[in-house]
């Protein structure tokens, strides 16, 4: 949000609305760009998990565990801008761009029953049906784009086409999610019943079933440029200059994203019920290192508990994010300007969104220094800063919707931060 608060910066039109251009500029080579965009459900933070002990680091999920809720999300969005270009004619009616980037965006649920019972075992569930089963969504892809802008009285318009090239995704199936386990108050017979399925490519590419062990084989994860993968996603964007001091704007990024996976892609599904004469489940002991671990054994009963089988398949699809911006800004005076900010994203079941209010001070003409307040689904304080440095051609900024996560990562459950360099003349 911070950075569509300032649409003079080029990777704001990469990034946010593709109507952004430049002020007074003509030619601008978009230079490497870093975004994250993270956050963890709850108050869970990577302190909770990994604590110092003297001189070492230890793991400590007690801790973590007692701050998760019964559901638990875990969110993710990367950027990595590498090249871009845009181009406008000197009287400011027609603009081209085109650029890469890399995105690797994804999405993680789980019930608070699954890590406690592989850290604590079973005991807390003693005749109880706990639900174990995870869902993912996560994938990563290469973004080309290309685009056109055309002023219109006090509009600007801009479209861009992406074409997506497909690196590695992993996606449970919306039908088949579903792992139980049952412990016998009796006899402590571990009961375990599974109906789950998940779409796989370039991440795992074999899971033995044949009696050998549960052997994961991992995908090569091959980061080619291009790749059998393929899809296409569109940016729409529009600003209009009401007064000489208000302007308004508005954009959809990535409407229609979405990549068809023929790389190998895999079906893995189990779906048997399974009874175990242990005290837990394998996987616990595994974690924990007993003591008493025969490590080949656990990992044949774990195979023999879950009995994936594979097959090839063309059904395999993923979403990229769309989100839309709309937004204003009122210049106050020479050196400060107000904005205005409504943000919603839509990516795979979940939605949200975010209103912000930012204020910027520009002392000299190549400094820009502002802040943001922003309500979202998450958080009612969020507080988030930019400084942008634009001597001449050059064109650096680093900015955050919240800061203080910027600054303590490993304190927060959120962290979201972004940088970039361009040249524009």
């Amino acid at each position: 949000m911070m950075l569509h608060s300032l649409s003079n910066l080029w990777h704001s039109n990469t990034s946010v609305n593709p109507a952004f251009f430049p002020e007074n500029k003509n030619i601008v080579i978009g230079l490497p760009a870093y975004s994250i965009d993270a956050a963890h459900s709850g108050k869970i933070t990577y302190n909770d998990i990994f604590r110092k002990d003297g001189d070492r680091t230890i793991i400590d999920f007690d801790n973590a565990i007692n701050k998760l809720d019964p559901e638990n999300e875990l969110s993710f969005d990367q950027r990595i801008e590498t090249l871009s270009f845009g181009f406008r004619t000197p009287n400011g009616k027609w603009g081209i761009q085109a650029g890469h980037a890399i995105a690797f965006s994804g999405a993680l649920n789980y019930p608070k029953s699954l890590p406690e019972l592989l850290w604590n075992g079973n005991a807390p569930y003693i005749g109880q049906t706990v639900q174990i089963g995870l869902q993912a969504d996560i994938s990563d892809w290469h973004e080309w784009s290309v685009g056109v802008m055309r002023k219109v009285g006090i509009l600007n318009i801009g479209v861009r086409a992406k074409y997506l090239s497909g690196i590695s995704a992993v996606r449970t199936d919306d039908d088949h999610h579903s792992m139980s386990l049952y412990t016998d108050p009796d006899i402590y017979q571990l009961t375990l019943k599974t109906d789950y399925a998940f779409y796989s490519s370039s991440i795992i590419s074999a899971i033995d079933t044949a009696g050998l062990g549960f052997d994961v084989t991992l995908g090569s994860f091959k980061n080619n440029i291009r790749s059998k993968n393929n899809g296409i996603a569109f940016d729409l964007g529009a600003t209009a200059q009401i007064t000489e001091r208000l302007s308004l704007n508005a954009s959809v990024v990535n409407l229609g994203g979405l990549i068809k996976w023929k790389n190998d892609p895999r079906y893995f599904q189990s779906k048997a019920e399974y009874t175990y004469e242990g005290t837990s489940i394998p996987g616990a002991d595994i974690i924990n290192g007993s003591d008493s671990l025969d490590f080949d054994t656990k990992l044949d009963t774990l195979n023999d508990i879950f009995r994936f089988s594979q097959t090839a398949t063309s059904a395999m699809e993923t979403n990229t994010p769309m989100r839309i911006y709309i937004g204003g800004s009122f210049q106050l005076t020479k050196r400060w300007n107000l904005g205005m900010t409504v943000f919603h994203q839509k990516k795979d079941k979940t939605n949200d969104t975010a209103v912000g209010a930012s204020v910027r001070f520009s002392p000299v003409k190549w400094l820009s220094l502002g802040t943001m307040y922003s309500v979202n689904n998450r958080s009612a304080a969020n507080l988030g800063f930019h400084l942008a440095v634009t001597p001449g051609p050059i064109q650096v900024y680093f900015l955050s919707d919240n800061l203080l996560n910027a600054f303590s990562l490993k304190s927060s459950p959120a962290a979201n931060l972004r940088a970039g360099l361009s040249l524009a003349f």
